[in-house]
């Protein structure tokens, strides 16, 4: 990664006006070479105003709003098309909840210069921490295990949103778009990622909790990310088919 390398850090947001400002003020101080983006999927809670107010003292901010809700998968498959497009060279993709410390940006980054695709992971084994609750840490701790089993790619974590995308990672992504719009999305662009050939690897970080604000993951997901691995199984079956 040279010292010219266009950076973009993204994030999207729904009703998240507690966390948001935190987020920028703390995303700006750390990466000031970085741009930021944001995808808004037309909060109703004043988040929206916050970004604005923001802009007029950080010009390195783009937000995006979207006329309504239309699932956290899309709002990265249209970031990373953005990134692509405007000729930047990496783009860091990260939740706004605080639960990704933007501190662990620089180190997602440093990985990217040997690979095209790089994961934030909570895995124990792997010296990283879940500190998630009750029933929302089984299911992540579940998620990845059957993962790890039946579609294994060699990585530990597919189911975080904190990851980082180098150019060819991003074509990868618009050659073969997944086709979930929800959670499930980031299991599948890991598989993506894995039948193009593209070098994958994997940093250790702590997940955090969110302290503010409600969790936007649906109640069915689990079915949701079954019905995915699933698919995704049967497509390693019949690669031409998939």
């Amino acid at each position: 990664m040279s010292q010219l390398s266009k950076i973009l850090i993204f994030t999207p947001t729904f009703n998240e006006k507690t966390n948001v400002g935190i987020w920028l003020k703390s995303v700006s101080e750390l990466q000031s070479d970085a741009d930021l983006l944001v995808v808004d999927d037309s909060s109703i809670d004043g988040t929206l105003e916050i970004l604005n107010d923001f802009v007029a003292s950080y010009p390195k901010l783009t937000i995006h709003q979207r006329p309504r809700k239309s699932g956290v998968g899309s709002a990265h498959a249209w970031a990373i098309e953005y990134a692509l497009k405007s000729g930047y060279d990496y783009i860091v993709a990260m939740d706004a909840d605080l639960s990704h410390d933007p501190v662990d940006i620089k180190r997602l980054l440093r990985t990217a210069k040997q690979a095209d695709y790089v994961v934030a992971t909570r895995s124990k084994r792997k010296g990283g921490k879940n500190e998630l609750p009750g029933l929302r840490k089984l299911w992540s701790l579940g998620a990845n295990l059957l993962c790890r089993i039946m579609i294994p790619t060699g990585l530990s974590e597919y189911t975080t949103s904190f990851r980082c995308y180098n150019r060819n990672a991003m074509e990868a992504l618009i050659f073969n778009p997944p086709k979930n719009e929800g959670y499930s999305y980031f299991i599948e662009v890991t598989e993506i990622m894995y039948q193009a050939g593209l070098r994958l690897s994997e940093v250790p970080i702590t997940f955090y909790n969110r302290k503010f604000e409600e969790s936007k993951i649906p109640k069915m997901q689990i079915f949701r990310s079954a019905g995915t691995i699933m698919r995704l199984i049967l497509g390693r079956l019949r690669p031409n088919k998939r």
